[in-house]
């Protein structure tokens, strides 16, 4: 089998001579220890074996030919081989959006779930895996509303009075944009003077819940607000919604135009129907021009079934079957397989035994546990795709003569491309061309990138193509 000996993690360019580009290679001395020194080998034009090497190294933007008979460190496919990549670039993924729909209910107040998210949410997007997409935040309720004349009714007030004594408001105010607009993520993370890493943070810091009694959960229009500004962010491939919540799906009777809604204990229609929530991110998913996948995460107290919880009432159903339904109809191609993904809504209906959506609503809460599951999410969602480099002028790039090195939190190997388009690689990691010719990572190598801290993957050309 052909090994590749460019050394990983490390952008290796060869300065090739005209007419020289295949050029033939020598082949290191496996018994010549490398020292440390990041080396190449390669010949003159004409030559073979070490009679045409050169010897030199790269400063600054001057790249030069290097050789030497040492061993090159290969990712443990191995040290008897040939150098002869032409080049070596740093791939990237296709670009990608991703808004955070967070509710900021007031019972989000309590057990230190804002804290937790406030930390975790941070936590996931400083990871350099995020670097190259649009980041985002929606965070509801935002402000105080007049209250619903069902409510007024209820109390037997007339509405003027029933303004007053409910003063601010209902908490169920939407805003129609995103507190933090979907803007590039860059390099600049949290703690950096700017950029949409730092404007998330501070508003998180900044901006608590809205302390109410009515513990209103817009989320309905929440999600509405954040799926339209999704779809208008321009030049983007993929389109992720987070939606992490501890239940509610309240406001209902606020709704402009109206919607059904289940009957709370003051006489308002004001808890969402499940199916109607699923229709609006089922049609976000399936829309043909900008589709948006939706992932659900649900914090301690989304496991309500119509009692009081941390002293606020819940919606009269199992929210972790809403929550589940929504996963499903929100992101089926990264359902785990072994999630009760065929259970259909019911009033009645009770929990599932497996949900689809991430449930952290008992057990351990902790501010690590909802960053991995967002790291996680992101990875399924955007799998591993990345483009081929672009080749010297005057160049192409032969397809059997691409390799792929992949560092995850400085941890370097090559993966070799599957000789079997059925195998998944779930077990030790892959790659393949996908249908438009891009490189796809597979398997475990994807799966560990998804959830790296830092990830880089380095498309090497040149070498014969290693098989699996």
């Amino acid at each position: 089998m052909q090994k590749n000996l460019v050394r990983l993690g490390f952008a290796v360019f060869l300065l090739v001579l005209p007419g020289s580009l295949a050029a033939s290679c020598a082949a290191g001395d496996e018994n010549s220890p490398s020292g440390g020194t990041t080396t190449t080998s390669t010949t003159g034009a004409g030559g073979s074996g070490t009679g045409g090497a050169t010897s030199a190294s790269s400063t600054g933007d001057t790249t030069t030919t290097t050789s030497g008979g040492g061993d090159d460190f290969d990712g443990g496919m191995g040290t008897d081989a040939e150098v002869c990549a032409m080049f070596t670039a740093e791939a990237k993924q296709a670009p990608a959006a991703m808004l955070i729909v967070l509710d900021a209910s007031a019972s989000m107040n309590k057990q230190q779930k804002w804290g937790t998210a406030q930390l975790a949410i941070v936590s996931a997007i400083d990871k350099d895996v995020f670097d190259t997409m649009s980041l985002g935040l929606v965070r509801f309720p935002a402000s105080y509303v007049d209250p619903p004349a069902c409510l007024c009714q209820h109390l037997g007030v007339g509405y003027n009075l029933c303004k007053q004594l409910l003063a601010p408001g209902v908490s169920c105010g939407v805003s129609a944009l995103p507190q933090i607009a979907i803007a590039p993520a860059g390099t600049d993370k949290s703690n950096a003077g700017q950029g949409v890493r730092h404007d998330i943070y501070q508003h998180l810091v900044g901006t608590p819940p809205l302390s109410n009694q009515d513990d209103g959960s817009p989320i309905y229009d929440a999600l509405a607000a954040g799926y339209q500004a999704l779809a208008l962010y321009p030049n983007v491939d993929r389109r992720l919604l987070f939606l992490i919540t501890d239940g509610g799906f309240s406001c209902t009777s606020l709704a402009s135009p109206a919607r059904a809604g289940y009957q709370d204990l003051n006489a308002c229609p004001d808890w969402e129907i499940p199916d109607t929530v699923n229709a609006l991110i089922q049609s976000k998913h399936d829309d043909a021009a900008t589709p948006i996948n939706t992932f659900v995460i649900g914090v301690p107290g989304s496991d309500s079934a119509g009692q009081k919880v941390d002293g606020y009432d819940t919606p009269p159903y199992h929210m972790k079957l809403a929550l589940s339904m929504y996963a499903v109809s929100g992101s089926p191609e990264t359902l785990d397989p072994a999630c009760d993904s065929g259970l259909a809504y019911a009033q009645n209906g009770g929990d599932p035994a497996k949900p689809c959506h991430i449930d952290l609503s008992s057990g351990a809460f902790d501010a690590t546990a909802l960053a991995s599951a967002i790291t996680s999410l992101r990875g399924q969602a955007l799998g591993c795709v990345y483009d081929l480099p672009a080749p010297p002028p005057g160049e192409t790039i032969d397809p059997n003569l691409v390799n792929v090195d992949v560092t995850v939190d400085a941890v370097s190997a090559s993966i070799p491309r599957r000789s079997d388009p059925n195998d998944d690689c779930a077990l030790d990691g892959c790659w393949d061309y996908d249908a438009q010719g891009r490189v796809q990572i597979l398997g475990k190598t994807c799966d560990d990138i998804g959830a790296a801290t830092t990830a880089k993957v380095d498309i090497v050309v040149g070498c014969e193509t290693v098989l699996k």
